[in-house]
């Protein structure tokens, strides 16, 4: 009986002993328990249709990391170049092997635009008014950019030359558009011939003489000079009877010598609204 209860004590101990070891052997954490490496981007766009974008990494928190993209071998270097358009993973590994989790990048082209000045000066020549006629023209000079095509109309439409004839008088919202559909608008005006020195000086003595019966909407006799180019057509009529005074004299208070000497040089020079 004895030897009995001697076996089953021993065997008790032996079980306990065996179990309390067991409780206390506790398998030490690993470097990446409880570790979280989180990683950001900042992106160069490429320019469309080329590889010239990258991606510049950075981890936290501080260590040393390798870098590995769209699950390709690591690398020191924590910028990834020579990248064109389209989505991409990124991940980042500490000196123990612990990573991060993947993180998607995508890159896209450039806005070849941006910071981009270009430049527009036009060159205009007058439309001529008398006789009315489409005839004036401009030329647009761009600079800043290249491959250049140009508009008369807003932007509907673009020709190869960056000259524009055969203009009336008139504002034209012109706009230059470079090989990369970035675009300068400015509004040129095509103005009308001024006239001649000569004409000119017929035209406003007449205003000054003659203008509250053949201006402003007044037309006595028939006749209204607002139209430049009735001027003009009625060269004769205004030399016979501002000058000569063979018919009905004109105006009712006879012109001075120096008003006469006006109409004359005009009429000798050959009574062109453009000397």
């Amino acid at each position: 009986m004895k030897k009995n209860y001697l076996i089953i004590s021993i065997l008790a101990c032996t079980v306990l002993f065996v179990f309390s070891c067991k409780k206390d052997t506790v398998a030490p954490a690993g470097p990446c328990t409880g570790l979280t490496i989180t990683i950001n981007s900042s992106q160069s766009a490429p320019t469309a249709g080329q590889s010239n974008g990258s991606i510049t990494v950075t981890a936290t928190p501080s260590g040393t990391y390798t870098y590995s993209i769209n699950n390709g071998a690591y690398q020191s270097s924590n910028i990834f170049n020579n990248l064109a358009t389209g989505n991409y993973t990124i991940m980042a590994k500490n000196a123990d092997g612990c990573t991060s989790a993947s993180t998607a990048v995508t890159l896209s082209a450039a806005n070849p635009c941006n910071g981009l000045v270009i430049t527009l000066t036009p060159v205009t020549t007058y439309a001529d008014v008398c006789p009315t006629a489409n005839n004036g023209s401009i030329t647009l000079t761009a600079g800043g950019s290249s491959g250049y095509t140009y508009s008369k109309d807003g932007g509907t439409t673009f020709q190869a030359s960056n000259v524009f004839s055969n203009l009336a008088a008139g504002n034209y919202p012109v706009v230059v558009k470079d090989v990369n559909g970035c675009t300068k608008s400015q509004t040129v005006t095509v103005s009308p011939n001024p006239g001649g020195v000569n004409f000119n000086l017929v035209r406003n003595m007449m205003i000054s003489r003659c203008g509250n019966c053949h201006f402003n909407g007044g037309s006595d006799g028939g006749v209204n000079f607002d139209d430049k180019c009735n001027i003009v057509t009625k060269w004769d009529r205004i030399n016979t009877r501002c000058v000569v005074q063979t018919t009905n004299t004109m105006p009712p208070n006879p012109l001075n010598s120096t008003d006469k000497r006006i109409i004359t040089d005009w009429v000798n020079a050959g009574h062109r609204y453009i000397d």
